[in-house]
């Protein structure tokens, strides 16, 4: 008997099982790792966190998950059906089997893309619906949410930035909500009055948002209003007073009442529909991509009680106290400092315990801690338990007494009793643990003990300042880096190399009662050179800037100095005449300004624009002194100017009773302050921050909390000015208002920034949605001109149009994107900031999609030198061919202004 004739495969068969074996492959694969299915997020749902979670994000999720395993299963079932095929040695029977496997899988593999393709179009249709209309949301795979379709306004549009920002989380529940537009608003398409009638906004009898226009509200509850009208009541929606800044572009939206809840957080949506305004009567949005602004933010449950600060270090100029000195030949000179013993420093001493009350219990210490007082006691529901508070009777655990009566506190105490009924009570003093203080010269640390062996220096038995410092003079004797002598109870410090490197050798102390320490500074090398003193003075051409730690109301820092000036402003530092003085020369006026013999104006001026997502403030001369390389006008300080800043707090809220503080808790006391009236205090004498709203009259931040200017962590008022040039001599009068000086000189700096770093780097794949694009360039730069969007600047007869940063996918898409920076001090650190980072935030980034980043001739450095000609990674552009793109330098842009 004959068996099955053996049927040879041809080569080209094979190639055809090849190619549709790696064609589903590929299918399958790029399906599966196209998508972000969520299996941790959903899994963390499971665990118990999806009472939080939108119902559209947790159905988006299963459904991605359930394809996910099918195209896994179908990805598998082809290479099975490509493997059976391959080894089927001719035989028809396998062969046919194999082929009916990769028709079917290939169908299936079919069917699995429809339906996501399918379901993806329903939930975002259903989003959609569920956002209120206007284009729906879009999922965001960085952060496990929808963001509206809305966002895409940001950057993109007519929006330049919003705060809170599109998806932050944990915003405290007393936030202002901030956005600046690119364009001048009708104000009637904002506000509305008592009777609910459209108005011009202002802060006395037209303070309303228009709901029909602008309204806050929960997203979880949806937005119950349509694009013409409201139902009232509205349940859902935020009664909001907004309050505009100079200018007519940013609104502050502050709402009436805290935003969530004690309980936990609460997703919230801001939305402006297209009836908001343009001074044209058109639609700020229109042209928009979506034809309305909607983004989320997430509210904890916290209130923000924390006021502004500037951020040491980061003004520019840097505070200075001397005028430099040109063409002066100085000899190399030592690095000086001093060390003064005023007393003893402390040696190592171990918590002991002074007294149990009532005497009958034992105390052994296990803490290393400060408090000096603890309290022990017994609930009177529980006599088997222990209670051990702290000194301001803050619970600090709760134990159960074990059978030979101990009652343990880790970390704190053993307490032992023989006999503990309920409602007993014991207090325990004790002398907290004392550790040793040590001197750090340079990188070698000195431990003061009772003994002189290795690095330690000897503290006497009875303290003498003058045999501690013989001590201490003994011990530096062999340092390497600096010579000492004693002087009485002084050892001078000194630099065994002359020279600037002097400078650099650090001395500390952790003691600064004991011993005080002058650093080593004086040290200069020989040299024949313009010498600074103290800073560096600065260029006529420069931007002064101010930078806070956290966003500020714009409503009293950003506006004309004229509009701003009881609450900033700029003047001469030394003393001089006010307005209307007789002077003879610019300098003898507040104003730097002497005209017809008169000086004119208490103060320089210029504009103050914020910026940096509503953290920096720049103030920008106007006396115009030149063009940069873009041919747009250049602003000069007063040249030769010794010049100073000045910020004011605001006053704080006042109340009458302690019934107005009942809610502000813990400042419950309502008690007389140094300002002259009563405001809400803590135990400790410590004044709640908040400022008030309705008559602002000093610097307040986001949660309306006034400006700290000494740096306290607290809101004293606007008792008197912390100067940041003479930090030591600074008395309880001299906070919350702020101010520094610094000189300008007679010159203009001309050279332009450059970028010496970006990322995502040209050409870079495998991105993730949310991170941002990071610029960095080599300079210092003007935040107010690291924003997105474009800039027109008249040149001649002819406008010229400048692109600012800016971010462009390669297909229409709701890319909203904001810009935020920082300024960093690079080695060698000297607490001068050196260069700008900006990083460029936005909504995700689409999955398989090529986006452009750019930054473009309208961005500036400090000296309002414009980016051009422009400089970056790989790319040494010229006048000639003045602009990089894709990492070449070309001559020619597109008519849009973008690379081609």
């Amino acid at each position: 008997m004959k068996g099955w004739p053996r049927v040879k495969m041809s080569k080209k068969i094979k190639a055809i099982i090849l190619i549709i074996g790696f064609f589903g492959i590929f299918m399958a694969a790029n399906f599966v790792l196209a998508a972000d299915f969520g299996v941790n997020e959903v899994n963390n749902g499971l665990g118990g966190s999806l009472s939080s979670t939108d119902p559209r994000i947790l159905v988006g999720r299963i459904i991605q998950i359930a394809l996910s395993f099918l195209g896994a299963i179908a990805l598998v079932i082809i290479m099975y059906a490509g493997f059976l095929w391959m080894t089927s040695n001719g035989d028809e029977e396998k062969v046919n089997k194999a082929k009916d496997i990769l028709k079917n899988a290939i169908i299936g593999l079919v069917i699995i893309l429809a339906s996501w393709a399918i379901a993806t179009f329903i939930i975002s249709r259903l989003a959609g619906a569920m956002d209120g209309g206007g284009g729906g949301n879009f999922f965001d795979n960085s952060r496990g949410n929808f963001s509206s379709a809305g966002a895409g306004a940001i950057g993109a549009c007519s929006v330049e930035s919003v705060y809170p920002t599109d998806g932050q989380n944990d915003v405290p529940r007393n936030t202002s909500v901030m956005i600046t537009f690119k364009e001048e608003l009708k104000l009637d398409s904002i506000c509305i009055n008592a009777a609910g009638d459209s108005c011009t906004c202002n802060p006395d009898t037209c303070n309303k948002i228009n709901p029909k226009n602008i309204r806050l509200y929960k997203t979880d509850s949806g937005d119950a209003c349509s694009d013409s009208s409201c139902p009232n009541p509205n349940i859902n929606i935020t009664d909001i007073l907004v309050s505009v800044p100079s200018g007519n572009k940013t609104l502050v939206l502050m709402p009436a009442s805290p935003l969530g809840s004690a309980n936990g957080n609460t997703n919230y949506t801001v939305k402006f529909t297209d009836q908001v305004k343009r001074l044209d009567n058109s639609s700020v949005f229109k042209g928009c991509g979506n034809n309305y602004l909607a983004w989320t933010f997430i509210v904890s449950n916290v209130f923000d009680l924390t006021p502004p600060l500037v951020v040491r270090g980061s003004a520019f100029p840097l505070p200075d106290n001397e005028k430099d000195i040109f063409q002066e030949t100085t000899p190399a000179k030592a690095a000086q400092g001093l060390l003064t013993v005023n007393s003893c420093p402390n040696i190592y001493s171990a918590a002991t315990v002074i007294s149990v009350t009532p005497s009958s219990a034992t105390v052994v210490l296990d803490y290393h801690g400060q408090l000096s007082n603890f309290k022990v006691s017994v609930p009177a529901e529980a006599p088997n338990k222990a209670q051990l508070f702290g000194s301001n009777n803050n619970l600090l655990g709760i134990v159960d007494f074990d059978d030979q009566g101990q009652a343990i506190f880790p970390n704190y105490l053993t307490f032992q009793v023989s006999d503990h009924p309920a409602g007993s009570f014991w207090e325990i003093v004790i002398k907290p643990e004392q550790l040793a203080d040590t001197l750090v010269i340079d990188n070698t640390s000195y431990t003061f003990s009772a003994t002189a062996e290795n690095n330690n220096i000897k503290v006497p038995t009875n303290c003498n300042p003058i045999v501690q410092a013989t001590n201490i003079e003994a011990k530096l004797s062999g340092q390497p880096e600096i010579e000492v002598a004693r002087n009485g109870n002084r050892v001078v410090l000194e630099a065994r190399v002359a020279g600037e490197s002097g400078n650099n050798i650090s001395v500390s102390t952790t003691n600064n009662s004991a011993l005080n320490v002058q650093p080593l500074s004086g040290g200069t090398d020989q040299q024949k050179l313009d010498r600074p003193r103290g800073e560096k003075d600065r260029p006529m051409n420069s931007v002064i800037q101010l930078n806070f730690n956290e966003p500020v109301n714009p409503m009293t820092v950003a506006g004309t100095a004229a509009e701003v000036a009881k609450y900033i402003r700029v003047v001469n530092a030394e003393l001089s005449s006010p307005a209307g003085t007789a002077c003879n020369q610019n300098s003898q006026c507040r104003s730097y300004k002497c005209e017809n013999s008169v000086c004119v104006g208490d103060y320089v001026g210029g504009k103050f624009v914020i910026s940096n997502g509503y953290r920096t403030v720049e103030f920008i001369s106007d006396q115009e002194c030149g063009v940069n390389g873009c041919g747009e006008k250049i602003y000069c300080l007063p040249a030769n100017s010794h010049l100073a800043v000045e910020a004011m707090a605001a006053n704080l809220k006042i109340c009458n009773s302690d019934a107005d503080c009942a809610a502000f808790n813990p400042f419950k006391a309502c008690a007389l302050t140094p300002l002259g009236y009563k405001t809400c205090q803590n135990l400790e004498s410590k004044n709640y921050p908040t400022a008030n709203f309705i008559q602002l009259d000093g610097i307040v931040d986001a949660a309306i909390n006034s400006f700290d200017g000494d740096r306290s962590t607290y809101s004293d008022g606007p008792l008197g000015f912390y100067n940041e040039n003479d930090q030591v001599a600074q008395g309880n009068d001299k906070k919350d208002k702020y101010t520094w000086s610094f000189y300008i000189n007679d010159q203009i700096m001309l050279v332009p920034p450059q970028i010496t770093s970006v990322l995502p780097a040209q050409g870079q794949s495998g991105i993730n949605l949310a991170d941002p694009v990071i610029v960095n360039f080599n300079t210092l730069m003007m935040n107010s001109t690291l924003a997105t969007g474009k800039i027109l600047v008249n040149n001649g007869t002819s406008t010229i149009e400048h692109k600012l940063m800016n971010l462009r996918s390669a297909s229409p898409s709701p890319l909203g994107y904001w810009v935020l920076n920082d300024n960093i001090d690079i080695e060698p650190l000297d607490g001068e900031p050196d260069l700008t980072i900006a990083r460029i935030f936005h909504t995700p980034f689409a999955e398989s999609m090529t986006f452009a980043a750019q930054v473009g001739s309208g961005v500036k450095d400090i000296y309002q030198n414009c980016y051009k000609p422009s400089v970056g990674p790989g790319c040494a552009a010229t006048p000639e061919a003045p602009s990089c793109c894709f990492g070449a330098a070309v001559s020619q842009l597109g008519v849009d202004g973008n690379c081609q």
